[in-house]
């Protein structure tokens, strides 16, 4: 309690009152109380700066996954063409009557 001591005239012979203890422990309990308001401010600081960092990284990949599936639709309807395509079975020419009666083998 060197500072505090001096502050308030305490020596080493006499002691202090308890009306100067008293005064002295409510001007540490009043730091302590700004050193903890101080930590608590720089608390919310850093925890707001890594909401808004996340956040913002939550965004970035919301964007990319929206960018995926836009892609993953195109795909999926080129490959549906391409199947349309070559599952259409392509017509044999012909005459009209072969088609009924099949060509016949002498």
């Amino acid at each position: 309690m060197g500072l505090a001591a001096k502050q308030i005239g305490v020596t080493a012979e006499r002691g202090i009152s308890k009306r100067e203890f008293e005064k002295a422990w409510v001007e540490v309990m009043d730091r302590v109380q700004l050193v903890e308001d101080k930590v608590a401010k720089k608390a919310d600081e850093v925890v707001l700066t890594m909401v808004l960092s996340h956040r913002q990284e939550i965004d970035q990949l919301q964007e990319e996954l929206y960018k995926m599936n836009e892609r993953l639709k195109q795909i999926k309807d080129e490959q549906k063409i391409h199947h349309r395509y070559q599952s259409t079975p392509s017509r044999k020419k012909g005459s009209f009557w072969n088609g009924f009666f099949g060509k016949r083998r002498r």
